[in-house]
């Protein structure tokens, strides 16, 4: 349980700094792009950078809760959703930075 919580909690803070670091002035960001590398879907910036650490909560919590679950399974799954995160705020720091230009 305590891994879940620091997994959730190091997300939540990925969250809150890429939030007031990534495209700042920007109200929509992408949440999702085409094989053409284009955006095919966006969210406000809020839900933009928050869904996939609630997503993990809910999942992680779902984990903690079965009786089968091992430490290795949460650890693997909080990295997978940790992996995520990071690989969203790269791709919005270089939508940024290409739609600057």
């Amino acid at each position: 349980m305590i891994l879940a919580i620091g997994i959730v909690t190091v997300m939540g803070v990925l969250a809150v700094y890429a939030n007031r670091t990534v495209a700042p002035g920007v109200a929509k960001l992408p949440m999702q792009w085409s094989l053409k590398r284009e955006v095919s879907w966006t969210a406000p910036r809020a839900i933009a950078f928050a869904l996939i650490p609630v997503l993990a909560a809910g999942v992680l919590a779902a984990l903690v809760q079965s009786n089968q679950v091992r430490n290795t399974d949460i650890a693997w799954m909080g990295g997978v959703f940790l992996a995520c995160q990071l690989l969203h705020i790269t791709l919005t720091h270089r939508w940024f930075n290409a739609s600057r230009r």
